[in-house]
């Protein structure tokens, strides 16, 4: 627990002057994210079984969409086709060079593209997000962690009734209290500091975006099952890796641009 602590006040540390400064230091943060993410992507699988060509093609990959289509308005928040349908090519197409040498096959190229995709249209759509405006940033990241620290605290306190065996350790009274305490934080911050739309409203989108928070968490969770690890890296002390930390802040970003035309 105490590592877990240390870990999270030297993160915020690091993080929180980054999001309120936002810019190329900011993006340098995300890129760094994604680099770290992708590593963590590779090793699920064993770096030594995609060849070093898809490697660079993979992360030169992810750099683009993370980076791509910076002018942005609300209603138009997210990527261009042709980023998506490149990268689709430049990480399926290349399996055909590789027939019969068992290197980089069609399943390997699918998981690897399906990852990279995945992460740069996430990252790129919190970088566009916090470039449109840092209050609706603030408000997924308020989401995300209300949600996740009273999941565990409630979870840790009155939790009995085990959920589900993708997680043995979460409980239903972690889940509730979760998305409970969740929804009326994240809903106090929103009418505080945005407040531009119905508070009934904005009670049901938040509550909608905390499930999308406890099933993100689930998923991620689902993955490293399947792969037979607790955590995917050893990178943050008490945490797990870059993707154990961003797990349920991916699925929210996604649903939050889903419904983002309701708040």
């Amino acid at each position: 627990m105490k590592k877990r602590v240390v870990s999270a006040i030297v993160m915020c540390i690091i993080l929180i002057p980054l999001i309120i400064i936002g810019g190329i230091p900011f993006r340098i943060g995300v890129g760094l994210i994604a680099v770290l993410a992708y590593k963590e992507v590779l090793d699920l699988k064993g770096l030594k079984k995609y060849p070093m060509p898809m490697v660079v093609v993979g992360l030169a990959t992810l750099l683009a969409l993370v980076y791509s289509n910076r002018d942005i308005t609300y209603g138009t928040i997210g990527l261009d086709y042709k980023y998506i349908t490149g990268a689709f090519l430049a990480m399926l197409l290349p399996t055909v060079f590789y027939y019969g040498t068992d290197k980089y096959t069609a399943r390997d190229a699918f998981w690897l593209s399906g990852f990279t995709i995945f992460l740069g249209i996430v990252l790129n759509l919190l970088s566009n997000i916090l470039i449109y405006d840092k209050r609706y940033f603030f408000l997924i990241l308020c989401v995300t962690i209300f949600t996740d620290v009273f999941a565990f605290l409630v979870g840790v306190m009155i939790g009995k009734h085990k959920a589900t065996k993708i997680s043995p350790k979460k409980s239903w009274e972690g889940y509730i209290g979760g998305v409970f305490m969740g929804t009326i934080l994240a809903s106090i911050y929103y009418m505080t500091f945005i407040g531009e739309a119905a508070w009934l409203k904005v009670v049901m989108v938040i509550a909608v975006l905390c499930v999308a928070c406890e099933i993100g968490d689930l998923l991620f969770s689902l993955i490293k099952r399947e792969e037979g690890i607790k955590d995917f890296s050893s990178l943050i002390p008490g945490h797990g890796g870059v993707l154990d930390r961003i797990d349920s802040l991916t699925i929210v970003t996604l649903t939050y641009v889903l419904l983002q035309g309701l708040i």
